[in-house]
């Protein structure tokens, strides 16, 4: 999986939640283009970042790896 398919994965199950990009960067206490930067694969996302957005999202990580 690449950048690319990592956000566009985590866009849909974002956009499946009900929750805007704003909403998630406000509950994991980013800027709101960090969520659309990581979307659109212009930024490598940390391990804190990710379990933070996993949390957000109540999901578990590997359902961003799975295709």
């Amino acid at each position: 999986m690449d950048l690319k398919e990592f956000g566009q994965k985590l866009a849909k199950i974002r956009q499946e939640k009900g929750m805007s990009a704003y909403a998630l960067s406000l509950k994991i206490e980013k800027d709101p283009s960090y969520i659309h930067k990581v979307e659109n694969a212009k930024m490598n996302i940390s391990l804190t970042s990710l379990f933070a957005i996993c949390n957000a999202l109540e999901i578990t990580p590997d359902v961003l790896f799975v295709a």
